[in-house]
């Protein structure tokens, strides 16, 4: 045996013994100067101190109730149709101050698809004529926009559902011939 396997195998019975002595040892003693009572009730009292500085403020108790009524088991979901900050209505949206869009269709041409939104075709990565939002993805049955929040500098996306007009359907009707 070499040495090195000596040291090894020394080191091993040494961890097996102290772990042997932590296992089957009776539980100790309470650390001593600090009584059992007086310091469960100092940690209680900064615990709830701690507590109430950390109070979460409506704009963040909403934005967790979003991600808890959105979550997915998939910790991998990578999917478009996510929540955003835009569904705040604040942000602009459906009843706020940000432009109004109408997805009303797509078509695809050849590899590339396009969006009509407000009678306009765009494809993905075009800004919009209104608003600097940009096409981020398109779907059938909605439209994900993207833009930069001059402030922040942060991303707000926005999804924009297909909007169907019953005036524009065709209605073809079959009659049989007697």
């Amino acid at each position: 045996m070499q040495k090195r396997e000596k040291q090894l195998l020394g080191v091993m019975a040494v961890v097996l013994v102290v772990g042997g002595y932590m296992y089957f040892a009776p539980p100790g003693k309470p650390a001593p100067g600090a009584a059992a009572s007086g310091a469960s009730k100092v940690v209680v009292d900064e615990v709830a101190k701690n507590m109430d500085k950390a109070r979460l403020t409506p704009q963040q108790s909403y934005r967790l109730g979003l991600l808890t009524d959105n979550a997915t088991g998939d910790p991998f979901y990578g999917g478009q149709g996510g929540i955003s900050l835009e569904d705040d209505r604040s942000l602009g949206g459906a009843g706020g101050a940000g432009p109004e869009f109408v997805f009303s269709g797509y078509m695809k041409v050849g590899n590339k698809l396009y969006a009509v939104i407000n009678g306009v075709e765009y494809a993905i990565g075009d800004e919009l004529a209104e608003g600097d939002y940009r096409v981020q993805g398109i779907d059938k049955n909605f439209v994900v926009l993207e833009r930069t929040d001059g402030s922040t500098g942060r991303k707000l996306t926005r999804r924009v559902p297909l909007v169907e007009d019953d005036t524009d359907k065709i209605r073809i009707r079959v009659v049989k011939k007697r």
